[in-house]
């Protein structure tokens, strides 16, 4: 038996004020709008988890067929990944669900001005729906083979 595993990403944000994003990555410091500073934000983080969420090892946790883990953190106003919480069938997938969240690089904080960052003490709330697909390929060994190596 074969397994085959897929792995999809989608990433729902909430946030207290979507439009003032406190913190920024080197991918995305460039950008000049709030808005889009923070949805490359979450596309880095999207491809950061696709990119370093161990689902070989959690082969033998994983269920045949769709598996979801809902990873809920927060970005504090230092830019780390804190308070994360993440819900699956099996413990062993949320582990691995926090490990690659906490693996994620710090990121820096937006130049502002001093009255700005007073006024935003709050931290972005975010929910990472992780999805991944476990399928076994049977191979069929009971056919008869191409070339007949019976001795008579």
């Amino acid at each position: 038996m074969r397994h085959f595993i897929l792995l999809s990403l989608g990433l729902i944000t909430f946030s207290v004020s979507f439009s003032q994003t406190n913190f920024t990555t080197p991918k995305c410091k460039d950008a000049t709008n709030d808005r889009i500073r923070k949805n490359c934000i979450i596309n880095e983080i999207k491809e950061f988890v696709t990119v370093n969420y161990n689902t070989a090892a959690m082969k033998p946790y994983a269920r045949i067929g769709t598996n979801r883990i809902y990873a809920r953190f927060k970005v504090n106003q230092i830019g780390q990944i804190v308070d994360i919480q993440a819900k699956a069938t099996a413990l062993e997938l949320e582990e691995e669900a926090i490990r690659t969240l906490r693996s994620f690089p710090t990121m820096t904080p937006v130049l502002q001005k001093k009255k700005e960052i007073q006024e935003n003490v709050f931290e972005d709330t975010y929910t990472l729906p992780i999805t991944f697909e476990m399928k076994i390929t049977e191979i069929d060994l009971t056919q008869k083979r191409i070339t007949d190596n019976n001795e008579k």
